[in-house]
């Protein structure tokens, strides 16, 4: 996958201790590609780190994609789905549930 310059639609799951799911979506673009992360810019300028494994991301479907906030992107070329939890017990308590 290439993904220098391109817009990845995050999705992002966070799992909380005490069960509540709280969820994070929003546009990056890529802005650089090392063995370690994709280095991100989020809308508010702020740079963040992502996975660089293939295994978190598919192509976007064309299209219009709407958030909650009524931010929008036409055609995103990636999706990027991550599953967080809060801590080690989060995770064993709720890790077959996702």
């Amino acid at each position: 996958m290439d993904f220098l310059n391109k817009t990845i639609f995050v999705s992002k799951k966070l799992i909380m201790e005490d069960g509540k799911v709280y969820f994070d979506n929003y546009f990056v673009t890529v802005k650089a590609v090392n063995e370690d992360a994709l280095v991100v810019i989020k809308p508010n300028g702020e740079e963040e780190n992502l996975p660089p494994s293939e295994e978190f991301y598919d192509e976007a479907d064309e299209g219009l994609y709407e958030l909650d906030d009524g931010t929008s992107q036409e055609d995103p070329d990636y999706i990027g789905e991550f599953i967080i939890y809060e801590n080690d017990v989060a995770y064993e308590k709720f890790k077959d549930d996702y």
